[in-house]
């Protein structure tokens, strides 16, 4: 356990049967941030859809500028737990996520993050879900506040039977640490472009690039990418120093899978003020005719 993860301070994990793993057995994306979910049924039998809690740890690898969990982590777990959410709401159809807005109120956490989320609207083709994170370690302060859309699909005859209600135990720490840009197979580098190679372990169980992966593509490429402009001058200010960004407020549009790869994160850096600046990413697989799959639009803040 991290020296970050406060354990005993944390409120007893709900306890009971997991799920089947009908989906994807592997899961690494979710353990890697080490996610714990459970569903929470409604109340008396009610017929109304299952919200969802979720708990995850802020550990020193993980961590960004700011001394908290990295935005593109928060928002992997968030993609995770929502999609879960919305997905039960659909059976025995399921989703894929098609955007995410997320408004980030702190980049400095203690730890662990509590999650909650709760579908706002279930149609025919796309299901909405509402997600709030509180800092369980500070008082429960707010971190974050991200809507998110899913559409929903024809599973094609994957088996989606799950224990109800489910429950995900926290995974164990991994005895190998790896920083999100090794995790997540990022190509060292910095400038306007960075690199993505999509490894199996990034697939979901469609065989496409995981939608958090995208999240922690584009959260490096923008910062990698301030700190370009700055150094060319760009914006008359100094140059920024690495160290001292963290990526917040985030819009994540998923237009396109991403089945080949590698993928490519461009960006344009469209302005701010000395410790605010916002950044297009647009992601494009470069091995599918450098088609473009994802737009994002990033603040990135100097801390």
């Amino acid at each position: 356990m991290s020296a970050r993860d406060p354990g005993d301070r944390a409120p007893a994990a709900p306890t009971g049967p997991g799920p089947s793993d009908p989906i994807d057995p592997r899961h690494h994306v979710s353990e890697y941030f080490r996610l714990q979910r459970w569903e929470i049924p409604p109340a008396d039998g009610a017929e109304r859809m299952s919200e969802f809690g979720g708990r995850t740890p802020v550990e020193d690898h993980q961590c960004g500028a700011g001394g908290g969990l990295l935005t593109g982590g928060l928002l992997t777990s968030v993609d995770s737990l929502g999609g879960m959410a919305a997905g039960l709401a659909v059976l025995p159809r399921w989703i894929v996520t098609t955007s995410m807005m997320a408004t980030i109120g702190r980049v400095s956490h203690q730890g662990p993050l509590r999650l909650h989320g709760r579908v706002l609207r279930r149609g025919r083709n796309s299901v909405v879900v509402g997600l709030d994170v509180v800092d369980e370690g500070d008082h429960d302060v707010p971190v974050a506040a991200v809507t998110m859309t899913c559409a929903v699909l024809d599973p094609v005859g994957m088996d989606l039977h799950f224990d109800r209600p489910l429950v995900v135990d926290m995974p164990p720490p991994s005895p190998n640490a790896r920083t999100p840009e090794e995790f997540f197979c990022i190509e060292p580098g910095g400038g306007p472009v960075t690199r993505l190679r999509l490894d199996d372990h990034l697939r979901n169980p469609w065989g496409i690039l995981h939608g958090g992966a995208v999240a922690v593509l584009a959260d490096v490429a923008a910062r990698r990418a301030v700190v370009a402009h700055r150094s060319a001058g760009g914006g008359d200010r100094p140059a920024a120093d690495p160290a001292r960004l963290a990526a917040a407020d985030t819009i994540l549009h998923y237009l396109r899978p991403v089945k080949v790869g590698p993928v490519e994160a461009r960006c344009d850096v469209l302005g701010g003020g000395p410790t605010r600046t916002l950044v297009r990413v647009a992601i494009h697989d470069v091995g599918a005719d450098d088609r473009l799959v994802e737009l994002a639009m990033v603040a990135v803040l100097a801390v």
